[in-house]
């Protein structure tokens, strides 16, 4: 998997915004042009989870003409670093894997976008131009006018040969296959808000019928243009707030946002056989339009619930053991008061004093990425279940009407340890409900224990850093290369750090232990350390910073005390159940 959404350049910064419960709701970089439309009351509000500087690309790297990205579209270049980042996690980048048998699907919507805005703006709009211009002035002769029209034209992307394939919208999976030299299916699929998961859907397909051997898939919504804000504007759908929040007391809409996020798809058989990495298994998509419903963009229990059940029926799974609903949640009242509805139907009433199914919805962190959601949520989900965990969402006081309290699900707002009977596999469904009545829900189940696992994408919240030395005078510049050798090496994670200490700790009579969070905070408790060891004195001392210093081993055996009844509390050893299978388990 790989993606890009706001405020998170790979997917280890996603996951670790989703599990530190951040809002990544900004305003857009071009604010001067966000309030030309406020200003005019043609979009409600400038808030939306957008990309601002992730817009990063190499096009050298994919043997790309820097003079045909101006002008095109970016969701392209994007989607097809996206795309090979997504190849590369699963172990198929290497450019002697044949991708003979290899297709791309992705979500993608086709309203206007900067290629078709500069196609548009270079004929179109200048032609019109110069049309009003020799209206108003009659007077203006055809080399005056001519000379309008080049003024015109400088001021945008030139319209030439070179940037022809960044204005058509399908040439997106089509130069993914072509840098990538994949040989099976490409296309696109635009479902509003639903197209990321039938592009799934559709990939699933292709594998389940043998024509192809491995899929790519996902969705794609990497700029936003105000135009659309305006539409949701006249819908009434946006946040006046600037906030989205799903299923909060007082929510009053949802916000629009960048994004993309890309999956690579393989049989379980094959991929168990073969030994490939897996997050988890899609056991299958039911989709399901609205008919007439309540009308053309109304959201409609009925419809909603078509899908839900269509999918825990093909896939053979009971909803009674799914333990986590990726909820469409966008914040939008009706929306969210439908949504609950259609899940009840489904995953019933609650027959507890508590729900069991845990609720959530990404958007409230990073809003609502259209094309790009059904993708934001699979992800999330998926590392949800890697990860064995329960990830929070951003809620306040839970809205009453909404009648979640009378449901199976529970909204949930922390992060907590996914706790199961022993032998019985972790399930979690993902909805995404798209304009015009398309709807759709995915199936999700954690990976085999026999299969390989990826690598967590969240590191511990702090490591223990060990030194040891023979004399305090040796420990004092064994801290001294430590410093040096952090200076120099940015790029380690607190992980590699404290691994690396710990390799070289010796058995040295004085010894220093250093609980750490970030490589900044241990080099400033090293600083402190050389302070204490040089004024001499104490034998051993400890810091709350959580420092720890002895200058000759402890005697003794040691023991572990266990306090009896009165000792507990809340949520007790939950942070180590997320890190530790044994303790979970």
């Amino acid at each position: 998997m790989a993606c890009m959404y706001p405020q998170a350049p790979n997917l280890q910064a996603f996951w670790r915004n989703i599990i530190g419960g951040v809002d990544a709701i900004s305003e857009p970089v071009d604010s001067w042009d966000a309030q030309r439309y406020l200003d005019t009351g043609r979009i409600k509000t400038p808030y939306g989870g957008y990309l601002r500087d992730l817009y990063r690309f190499d096009p050298r790297e994919f043997g790309i003409m820097p003079s045909s990205l101006d002008g095109g579209e970016p969701d392209q270049f994007l989607a097809l670093k996206v795309a090979a980042e997504a190849l590369k996690d699963a172990g198929y980048l290497d450019p002697s894997y044949d991708h003979r048998d290899t297709g791309i699907v992705l979500g993608h919507s086709t309203y206007l976008h900067r290629g078709q805005g500069t196609l548009i703006q270079n004929h179109i709009v200048v032609d019109q131009t110069v049309e009003i211009l020799q209206a108003a002035c009659p007077h203006l002769g055809p080399e005056q006018l001519e000379s309008v029209r080049a003024l015109l034209a400088k001021k945008l992307p030139a319209a030439t040969p070179d940037i022809a394939p960044g204005l058509v919208p399908n040439v997106m999976t089509g130069r993914i296959a072509n840098r990538l030299n994949l040989k099976g299916p490409n296309y696109l699929v635009d479902a509003a808000c639903s197209s990321s998961l039938l592009a799934v859907n559709a990939a699933m397909d292709e594998l389940r019928l043998g024509r192809s051997k491995l899929m790519i898939a996902g969705g794609v919504n990497a700029s936003l243009p105000a135009e659309v804000a305006v539409i949701f504007t006249q819908l009434g759908a946006l946040s006046g707030r600037g906030k989205v929040r799903p299923f909060e007391k007082g929510s009053d809409g949802t916000l629009l946002g960048e994004g993309l996020g890309i999956v690579v798809l393989k049989l379980l058989d094959e991929a168990l056989a073969d030994g490939d990495r897996i997050y988890a298994v899609l056991r299958g998509v039911g989709q399901s339009s609205d008919g007439r419903g309540t009308g053309l963009l109304a959201p409609s229990m009925e419809g909603e619930s078509l899908a839900v059940q269509r999918a825990y029926a093909e896939s053979r799974v009971d909803p009674s053991t799914v333990g986590l609903v990726e909820a469409h949640g966008t914040g939008i009242p009706l929306g969210d008061k439908t949504e609950i509805a259609s899940l009840k139907s489904v995953f019933g009433t609650r027959t507890a004093a508590q729900g069991s199914i845990a609720l959530g919805s990404v958007k409230s962190m990073i809003s609502h990425t259209i094309p790009a959601a059904g993708m934001a949520g699979l992800i999330k989900a998926s590392l949800a279940l890697h990860h064995k965990v329960l990830p929070p969402m951003l809620c306040g006081e839970v809205n009453p009407e909404l009648g979640i309290d009378d449901t199976t699900l529970y909204v949930n707002n922390e992060t907590r340890p996914w706790i199961t009977p022993q032998g019985a596999p972790r399930r979690a469904g993902v909805n995404s409900f798209g304009f015009g009545g398309i709807n759709t829900h995915a199936v999700l189940e954690e990976a085999p224990v026999a299969a390989a696992k990826p690598a967590r994408c969240l590191p511990w919240p702090s490591e223990l850093c060990v030194l040891a030395a023979e004399t305090n005078e040796a420990l004092v510049e064994r801290i001294a290369q430590v410093q040096a050798w952090l200076t120099a090496r940015t790029d380690l994670s607190m992980g590699d750090i404290a691994a690396s200490l710990a390799g070289q700790v010796g058995e040295g009579a004085c010894r220093l232990a250093i609980v750490a969070s970030d490589a900044a905070g241990l080099n400033k408790q090293l600083q402190q350390a050389l302070k204490k060891l040089g004024s001499g004195g104490a034998t051993s001392w400890a810091t709350r910073g959580g420092m720890f210093y002895s200058a000759q081993p402890l005697e003794g055996k040691l023991a572990f005390i266990f306090p009896g009844e009165g000792s507990q509390y809340s949520a007790m050893l939950s942070d180590m159940a997320q890190c530790f299978d044994d303790v979970r388990d």
